[in-house]
This record gives C-alpha cells, structure tokens and sequence, in this order.
C-alpha cells in the first residue's frame, strides 16, 4: 500500500486533543481518482489514534474507483495489523468505524494541533 505521511503528525508529542473521527473530517483534500482528466497529487493522511494506537488514516477512493478507509499505524493493532484498507466500512457513529461483513469495528480519533 501506497500511503502519504503527514507532515504535521508529531509522533513525541504527548499533548493529544483530539475529536472523533468522520468520513468528513477524515477525507483526503485532494484525492486521485481513475477518472481525473488531469493527474492529481495526493493530499497527506491525518494523524490519528486508532483503539489508542498512534497511526495516520484517509478516507477517499485513494487511486481506486469507489471510496474506502485506509490506516497506517506505528504498531500492530490485533485486529488490523499496522496497515490496513477495505471499502467495506461505515461511520454511523462519530468515531466508531465499523467494517467488514462480521460486525468488527474500531474507534478513531483525529488528532487536532492547535496552532
């Protein structure tokens, strides 16, 4: 998988605010679709924490024709792995990311810097 770091993702930092994750505020500003008629160049994921595990993540069709989620954590998750992507995902809950076909979920929180 092809991921885009963030520059603004401060893996030392230990002063987190955070608020829970959406398609919304999770999708990528610029996002490379098959059907572009000019190339496009990626915006960087958003820092995130996943289950509490520090790690990047977009929604968007990321390069593919339909949207999905992508996760690039800084340590293996139990259920994820350090990488992660399916299109096979709902936010109904601000936050709580459910996938797959097996009724699986994980929370997420963006990591808000304030300036």
């Amino acid at each position: 998988m092809l991921y885009m770091h963030s520059n603004a993702y401060d893996p030392m930092s230990n002063d987190i605010k955070t608020e829970p994750g959406t398609e919304e505020n999770l999708r990528l500003v610029s996002d490379p679709h098959p059907f572009d008629e000019a190339p496009q160049t990626p915006s960087t994921f958003h820092p995130v924490l996943v289950d509490g595990i520090r790690g990047l993540a977009a929604v968007g069709s990321l390069g593919g024709y339909s949207t999905r989620i992508a996760v690039e954590l800084e340590k293996e998750h139990p259920d994820l792995g350090r990488e992660f992507a399916t299109k096979y995902f709902m936010i109904n809950e601000a936050g709580v990311v459910e996938w797959g076909h097996d009724g699986k979920s994980f929370s997420i929180q963006k990591i808000i810097f304030e300036s």
